[in-house]
Formats: C-alpha cells, structure tokens, sequence
C-alpha cells in the first residue's frame, strides 16, 4: 500500500494552483490557437477560392498565363501550385507543380512538401474544367505558433505573479494553524492565539479555547473536588482516631468514657457513611440509573413533606393542586425535594415556617421550597449548587451537611431534564425553585 505524503496546508494549497494553472493554461492554448489557426485558414481558403475562380476565367478565354498569378512567395519559393485539367483531359499546370506531386507527402487534404504544409482544394465548372489547388499554409502554422508562443510567455510570467500571491496566502491560512500547533506544545495551555483571518480559523481557534476553557474548569473543579472530600473526610476521620487514642490510653481509669467516646465515634462513622455516599453519587454523574414514571406529582411531594416533618423543627404547610402529572424518576424528586427541605430547615429559626408549593402553568410545573432564613447574597446564587460549597465559612462546622447536598440535587434535575434554581423569599429567607414539564392526566 502507498504512503501518503505528509503535507502542510500551504503545499496542498500551491500544488493544488499549480495543476488547476497548467491544465488552465493549455485549455487557453489549444483554444486560443485554434481560433487562430481556424480564422487564418478560412483567410488563406478564400484567397485559394478566388485564385481558382481567376484560373477557371482564364481557362475559359483560352490558354493560363501562369506569370500572371502571384504563386510564388517573398523568398522566391513556391507558395501555391495549381492544375487546370480541361475537359479534353488535357493538363495545363503552373511551374514546378509536377515536381511537387512527385515529392510531397500526402495525408487528406493536407501534404507537405519541404517542411511546407499544403492545403489542398479543387473546383470543376460547368463546362468541364477541373483546377486543383495546393495552397501555402505555412503563414496559418506560423501565426498559431506566434500565439502558442505569446499565451505561453504571457502565462509564465502571470504564474510566477500568482505563485508568490498564492503562496503568501497559503501562508496566511496556514501560520495560525501553526500558531496554534506550537502553542499545543506547551506545558499549561490556557489559550490558543486567535488570528482575525481566515474567519473558518478564528471561528476553529475560538470553540478550542471554550473547549479549553471547560477542560481547565473540569480539571480546576477535579482538583478542588479531591481537596474538598480529602478536607471533609480528615476531620471525622482526625476526631475518630482521637477517641480512639483516648479510649486506649484512658478507659481503664477512666470508664466513663468509654459511652461518650463510643457515641461520638457512632455519629462520626454515621457522617462518613453519608459523606462517602454523597461522594458515590456525586462521581457517577451522568452514569446514574433513572427509572422514569407516569405519577402524580401533588401527592408525591405530600407524602415526601409527610415523612420528613417530624425531623425538623420548622412547621412545614404544603400547598399543590390534587392533580399535576409528570414522567420522572421518583428516587430522583424525592432526593431533590429531601434536599430543598433540609437545606431550609438547616438555615431557618427553629421556630419559623417552611412552604412547599407546587404550581403548574403552560405545560409546565414548578415546585418551590421557601423558608425564613439568612437568605443568600446575590453574588452566592451562583455557586451555591457546586460542590462542597458553604456560604459561610466558619459556620460549616455548626452546621450539619457536607455541603454535598444541593450539588446532587442539581445532578438529579439535569438527569431528569429540569432546572434547579434560588430565588429571594420576601421579605426574609430563599426559594428554591424546580421547573421540569408537566403532562396530561
């Protein structure tokens, strides 16, 4: 098999002018030269017809004074030759006609004769006369080789013009490939160089650099994910060891540890547990199995507020019409409607109210969760879904989660094509909001 040559687009591109430039050049060539050789030949055949007409007359008035017609060219050479055959079978030819038929090479109507090239034509009157005609068509040779000559002079100097145009050009495409290519090679690559033209470059250089850009956050985020889980991990894992610790060195002397340790160690193993199942469902991803169902959505979310309410503090009221259908995946919504629910009673008074609507509206349907908390600043909304991410800081640790939570509610609402959102709750506290598509009863 046949290896194909590596080539740079510039190369491609010059090659590609030069075969298309060639077979332009001999397509003008042959055109160009056979109208000029077509348009002298139809000259040269109507100075023969009117040469065969003089002869014919003459014939006609009695014998052919050859001297009169001009058959001989600038350098004293034959340039035409002609015999009359009368009808009496009689031949009456001009000088040197014989020696000519004699030694020419015939093909058609054309012969050659001393590197001259004949063009044969005859006529024959009524009253019996034949006159055969070999005319000089050097001239007609001669003028299709005078512009074979001028199209190919003029060709080579236009090619050379547009060989350097082109080749600038080529390299005006290629460079920002290039540019790009050596940029590749670097350690960290944040960016590609984006050139103004060729557009279908720039357009290329720009979707690598957003592709570039995700990548660098995917990886930003990786990175941040694996210091966030190794952070949440070392501090149960830290405090576990140290009642250990404790245990080994002082149960004996002290027994009464020994409940208090144990309980300790229980709720940590507890908060690894869920910790570590947060951390499983969080790097499935996409991969997550979802089961979606026909089912209605207003007594779903009463029975999930049912279950949850003797957890927390907070009164919980629910608020839905009876009958608003969906096509999801149930573990799905109760994860995220668990998660709206507990992320409001974390963040609310113990004596405030928790509201969970559901309304539907143009083949949509939308579930808000509202409490009467801190609220969230408008610059955190965005990020709130990532993560491990906490709002404040130094209260993480007062307050119960992983910061796991609203992250999975997310990577739930996307497996079921919805959208999870947070608003402002008037006049105190936040909402959040779960859009998805209803369906018909």
């Amino acid at each position: 098999m046949k290896k194909t040559e590596s080539k740079t687009s510039a190369n491609i591109i010059t090659e590609t002018f030069v075969r298309i430039f060639l077979i332009f050049t001999l397509l003008v060539t042959i055109i160009v030269s056979g109208i000029v050789a077509f348009t002298s030949l139809q000259i040269r055949e109507s100075e023969g017809t009117s040469l065969i007409s003089s002869v014919q007359e003459a014939a006609e008035n009695g014998n052919v004074n050859w001297d009169e017609f001009k058959l001989d060219s600038e350098k004293d050479e034959k340039s035409t030759f002609v015999r009359l055959t009368r009808a009496s079978g009689d031949i009456d030819e001009s000088h040197g006609t014989s020696h000519f038929l004699k030694s020419r090479l015939s093909w058609g109507n054309f012969s050659l004769s001393k590197d001259v090239i004949f063009w044969y034509s005859s006529e024959t009157a009524k009253n019996g006369n034949k006159v055969e005609l070999w005319l000089n068509i050097n001239i007609v040779v001669k003028s299709m080789i005078r512009a074979i000559l001028v199209i190919v002079a003029v060709m080579i100097i236009l090619f050379f013009i547009a060989l350097i145009l082109i080749r600038k050009a080529a390299n005006t495409i290629s460079q920002p490939l290039t540019d790009m290519m050596l940029a590749t090679d670097e350690k960290e690559v944040k960016q590609l160089p984006v050139s103004k033209n060729p557009i279908e470059v720039r357009q290329l250089s720009q979707s690598f650099n957003r592709l570039l850009n995700r990548l660098n956050q995917k990886i930003e985020n990786e990175q941040q994910f694996v210091s966030d889980a190794s952070h949440e991990l070392r501090t149960p894992v830290a405090a576990i060891r140290g009642h250990v610790t404790l245990l080994k060195r002082r149960w004996h002397e002290h027994p009464e540890i020994i409940d208090d340790s144990l309980s300790y160690i229980d709720e940590e193993s507890l908060r690894m547990k869920g910790l570590i199942e947060n951390l499983l469902t969080i790097s499935r991803g996409n991969h997550l199995e979802v089961n979606k169902e026909k089912f209605n959505l207003t007594e779903f979310t009463d029975k999930v507020v049912s279950e949850i309410q003797p957890a927390l503090s907070q009164k919980i009221t629910f608020n839905g019409k009876s009958e608003i259908f969906v096509r999801a995946d149930k573990m799905s919504l109760y994860k995220i409607i668990i998660v709206f629910i507990e992320n409001a009673g974390k963040y609310s008074p113990q004596d405030s109210e928790i509201k969970v609507k559901i309304s539907s509206e143009n083949h949509q349907v939308e579930l808000q969760v509202a409490d009467e908390g801190v609220g969230i600043p408008e610059e955190e909304k965005i990020n709130i879904f990532e993560r491990f991410y906490r709002i404040d800081k130094s209260r993480s640790s007062e307050i119960p989660g992983t910061g796991l939570g609203l992250a999975i509610a997310k990577q739930y609402a996307q497996l079921n094509h919805a959208e999870v959102f947070v608003t402002n709750n008037t006049p105190k506290g936040s909402i959040f909001h779960l859009l998805m598509e209803s369906i018909e009863n």
